[in-house]
């Protein structure tokens, strides 16, 4: 063989020895799981950072309705019941029914026939100069500035350009006129919580350090739990009046509330699936507090309108559980799906309520890693039935563009679903 052949033939050897050692060594390094999904080697020895186990939603019986469409943007005019609303962060919004001026009718000219007797009219009823119309409110988070949108138009317009900067969460009372800012105060220190009343009413700002607010059953009062020196207070307050009502002291600060009737307020330890967690009821009335049930890890809570059942997830090492208690039975069920409370909102009818669950698990860190923005969700939204247990599946929004469904609210006839993407903080809407 000659010597310069045999210089092509070694170099080509070496070629794709090198080419195929190469291979070898990305697929060592990327390893592709069974699943398709890859692992990097540093991972798969190092305890820390991201977690590479993937729990795939529990088994349930559900009446499959999911949109299998593969679009990318939810356009107007397609068959997705997903609707984007804004395309701007949103601090907190509110289904209200608002009354909307008619337009005038044109008049009818009535002209005289001679030789024709005319005949007498009776008194016609008077025309209605309104209407009642579903619709929403909301307001933008960078700028404060809040818009509405009439449901049955869906025309959309800014009905204040007050401008409160860096808003972190808004609450509207039930005639969406009135509204609390919540906003970091100048030094970054506290929370500053501003009321204030569209078309020029008075305005004023709340107690400092306010840790947690919730609405009345009718949205016409809040309760505040403030931190001191001491503590916490609790105080009920109207959104009409200045003065409030001091309903609750305690030397443990950490609580989240839910009003749940015109008489009590619950109050849940703030999660962490390191601690167990407990709720309480609160007798605004006269102050008494029993405690309902407790020692679960990474307890959050949301009661139905009655307060009679609460709906609660518990952390467990394969994830976030939801489960719900019946308080008069003292009772708890699995309603075998994974998920978080406060992802849901109940029907009006006390049995039923609305979920956004996560397609897949990841971690078991709950809700720990989901409030810190370690973990973000692409959910599916279901119905459950508490007295049946039966999960029927409304809609996925992995089928189109995943969202993260926090702020969930109903409209008043219940055909509509609202909810905060958590992603972005962008408004949606489902249709039921």
């Amino acid at each position: 063989m000659p010597q310069k052949t045999k210089i092509i033939f070694i170099l080509v050897f070496i070629s794709v020895g090198v080419i195929m050692l190469g291979v070898y060594l990305y697929n060592v390094k990327n390893k592709i799981n069974t699943d398709g999904s890859k692992t990097s080697l540093a991972q798969k020895f190092n305890p820390f950072g991201t977690s590479s186990k993937n729990t795939d939603i529990k088994p349930t019986t559900t009446t499959e309705t999911e949109n299998n469409t593969t679009n990318t943007e939810v356009k107007a005019g397609n068959l997705s019941n997903f609707t984007k609303i804004t395309d701007f962060a949103v601090a907190g919004a509110s289904f209200f029914e608002d009354t909307r001026p008619l337009p005038p009718k044109e008049a009818v000219e009535e002209v005289a026939i001679v030789g024709i007797k005319k005949a007498t009219k009776t008194p016609a009823k008077a025309e209605p100069t309104s209407e009642i119309v579903p619709s929403i409110r909301y307001v933008e988070k960078a700028t404060g500035h809040v818009y509405q949108m009439y449901l049955d138009t869906r025309i959309i317009g800014k009905i204040s350009n007050s401008t409160i900067p860096g808003v972190y969460e808004t609450l509207f009372d039930g005639k969406a006129s009135s509204i609390i800012y919540r906003y970091p105060s100048s030094d970054n220190k506290s929370i500053t919580s501003f009321l204030a009343s569209l078309g020029g009413k008075s305005s004023n700002f709340l107690s400092n350090d306010i840790l947690d607010i919730s609405l009345s059953p009718d949205k016409s009062s809040f309760f505040s739990i403030i931190k001191n020196t001491k503590g916490v207070t609790g105080v009920t307050k109207s959104f009409d009046e200045t003065k409030t009502n001091q309903v609750f002291t305690s030397s443990f600060s950490e609580w989240l509330s839910q009003w749940v009737t015109t008489q009590n307020v619950f109050l849940t330890t703030k999660p962490s699936y390191m601690a167990e967690g407990s709720v309480y009821s609160l007798n605004i009335k006269n102050g008494i507090i029993s405690k309902i049930f407790g020692g679960i890890p990474g307890l959050t809570t949301l009661s139905n309108n009655d307060g009679t059942t609460i709906l609660y997830g518990a952390s467990l090492n394969t994830g976030p559980e939801l489960n719900i208690f019946n308080i008069k039975d003292h009772t708890s069920a699995d309603l075998d799906t994974y998920g978080l409370p406060e992802k849901c909102v109940w029907s009006i009818d006390n049995i039923n309520v609305y979920c956004a669950v996560p397609n897949t698990i990841i971690g078991t860190q709950y809700p720990d890693s989901w409030y810190q923005g370690l973990v973000s969700f692409d959910d599916k939204f279901i119905k459950i039935n508490t007295a049946t247990k039966e999960i029927t599946t409304l809609a996925n929004s992995s089928s189109e563009i995943p969202v993260d469904g926090i702020k969930l609210f109903l409209s008043k006839a219940e055909n509509k679903l609202f909810f905060l993407n958590k992603k972005d903080y962008s408004l949606w809407s489902l249709d039921l």
